[in-house]
This record gives C-alpha cells, sequence and structure tokens, in this order.
C-alpha cells in the first residue's frame, strides 16, 4: 500500500512538473518585456572609455506592443528611429557633442548634460520605450502612435559615442507572429 501511495504521489508531482515546464516554454517565446544595457556599467563610464561606448545585446526582438527597457549606464542618449532607417542615414554634424538629428525619430531619450527637469537623473537611470500595437488616444486625440512591424535602428546620440559603434537594433514583429 504504502509503494502504491508513493508512486501515485511521484506521477501527480511528474504530472504537475510537466504541465509547469510546458507553459514557462511557452511564455519565452512571447517578448514582450526586454532588457537592454546601454554603457557597459558605471565602472567603465569614466570620460573617453570607449570600453562603455556600447548597446548589449545589439540587436532586440520584440513583440508589438511590448517594451525594450533601456538601462543607462553613464553620459549617452538613446535614440530609436523608424524602420527602415540605417545607420548610414544618420545625419552627423561636423562640431558638436551631440547628433539631433529628427527625421524619422520614434524616441528621443533624456538629456545627459544635466539640463533636463530631473538633473539628478540624467546620467544612471531606465528608460522604458513601448512598442504599441495601437495608437494612443486620449479625448478624441493621438497622442501615441502605434509601433509599426519592423526593424528600428536605436543609436547614442552622443556623436563619437556614435561613430564609433554605440548602435543596433529593434526586431518589432507584429501581434499575429
Amino acid at each position: 500500500m504504502k509503494r502504491r501511495t508513493l508512486s501515485m504521489i511521484c506521477v501527480a508531482i511528474l504530472s504537475c512538473v510537466g504541465m509547469t515546464a510546458s507553459r514557462g516554454m511557452a511564455d519565452e517565446d512571447e517578448q514582450q518585456s526586454v532588457t537592454v544595457a546601454f554603457g557597459r556599467g558605471l565602472n567603465t563610464a569614466q570620460q573617453n572609455n570607449v570600453v562603455n561606448n556600447v548597446m548589449l545585446p545589439k540587436d532586440v526582438t520584440i513583440d508589438q506592443g511590448g517594451v525594450v527597457h533601456f538601462l543607462v549606464a553613464g553620459f549617452h542618449q538613446p535614440v530609436v528611429y523608424k524602420p527602415g532607417t540605417k545607420p548610414q542615414d544618420i545625419v552627423v554634424p561636423a562640431t558638436g557633442t551631440f547628433i539631433d538629428d529628427p527625421t524619422n525619430q520614434f524616441y528621443l531619450g533624456i538629456n545627459p548634460t544635466g539640463v533636463s527637469t530631473n538633473p539628478s537623473n540624467a546620467r544612471n537611470r531606465v528608460e522604458s520605450v513601448g512598442f504599441p500595437a495601437t495608437d494612443g488616444i486620449v479625448n478624441g486625440v493621438v497622442v501615441s502612435h502605434k509601433a509599426e512591424p519592423g526593424v528600428y535602428l536605436v543609436i547614442c546620440n552622443v556623436k563619437q559615442h556614435f561613430q564609433t559603434g554605440m548602435f543596433g537594433f529593434i526586431e518589432v514583429k507584429a501581434e499575429d507572429n
């Protein structure tokens, strides 16, 4: 009798583990929230230290309706451009610290110089960028546009950082994929 009871308990436990494991694996396919390091870390965030001028991972995939959380470490400003924009399309000025190319911008990050409304949060922060599946409408007015499926270019708006390769891509997949 004890052996049969023990067998029944083992079968019940294995069944529960099997159902949980399959449910967990299905959730991994749903890319609704992705974290990206924008800068390697505060221990590398010294001026002119190019090792900090990276986006990790460089290529991200997310479902339409999801969010990318940029963990900004140091003097960086993420800018996201609409699908179809390539690194060579960015107009880089001859002088100045920032690129500030507004053509096809989807998102412009917080200015890291400390002149923003909250200067204490200008350099080391989290910036969450949504890729909504529908327009955001308030009182009949579109206040945030739907994110179209496609590949979005992400750059660091600091000219020197972009020129040394601080950019990457976010692929936004349609809701039904």
